[in-house]
Formats: structure tokens, C-alpha cells, sequence
């Protein structure tokens, strides 16, 4: 899978696929890297984040995951 750009009011973050199994994705820009994955009830959760990370919008960029996935 190719990274791709999520944008999610207004700011941009880079998504890649981080490993196949488990299905964890990378999502980073310059103020955030964070690994996040979707638990087996379909809820995204933060694997792992760097320190100082500012928050990201989790599901809003999960769904957008979902949707580029589907394509």
C-alpha cells in the first residue's frame, strides 16, 4: 500500500501501512507520529505515539483509512 494524505480540518497527516499483521498503520506530520490500529470490536487505538505528540482526531482519521482501504 502507498503512503496517502489524510486531511482532517484543515491539517494533513501522512498515513502508511506500518505492518500487514496486525493491520497497524503510521500517522505522522510535523507535529505528530503516532502507530494506530483497529481492535477486533472496530475501534481505533493508539499503539504507539512519540512523546509531546499532539492529539490526533483518531477515528475521523481511521474512517478516512477505512475509505482509502475500500477504494
Amino acid at each position: 500500500m502507498e503512503p496517502f494524505t489524510v486531511t482532517i480540518d484543515g491539517v494533513n497527516y501522512q498515513v502508511s501501512l506500518h505492518s500487514a499483521f496486525p493491520r497497524l498503520f503510521d500517522v505522522f506530520n510535523k507535529d505528530v507520529n503516532y502507530t494506530i490500529g483497529k481492535t477486533d470490536a472496530g475501534n481505533w487505538v493508539y499503539i504507539k505515539h512519540e512523546p509531546l505528540s499532539a492529539i490526533i482526531p483518531i477515528t475521523e482519521i481511521g474512517d478516512a483509512i477505512d475509505n482509502h482501504v475500500a477504494e
